[in-house]
């Protein structure tokens, strides 16, 4: 039933785009359908939108924030690499692969 409810929601609404920062307001207007309504208002982004309610829902719901982190590892993005590469210039991952105790060369 979720799942038809939540299609018919995204038709209603015209929630379908997931690109660029009309694919984020979408997805703000979604959460607050959901019942994620920040108080504050914090971040609108339209009239619907608002990225406390994103936040809030995040917060409530630590699988959605382990679902992006896999989404970051699936991308296997040379960008999101080079970037994490510049945060730890000091990482060597053959060191960090043969500290784990399951490592087999």
């Amino acid at each position: 039933m979720l799942d038809e409810l939540l299609d018919a929601y995204m038709d209603k609404n015209k929630l379908y785009r997931n690109e660029g920062r009309q694919g984020v307001e979408n997805l703000c207007q979604l959460t607050r359908a959901l019942g994620y309504k920040d108080p504050q208002y914090w971040g609108q982004l339209s009239s619907k939108a608002y990225m406390g309610d994103l936040l809030m829902f995040l917060e409530d719901n630590p699988g959605a924030v382990e679902a992006l982190h896999t989404w970051i590892r699936d991308q296997n993005s040379p960008e999101f690499e080079a970037a994490l590469l510049e945060e730890m210039p000091e990482f060597d991952s053959a060191e960090e692969l043969s500290s784990h105790e399951d490592f087999q060369p």
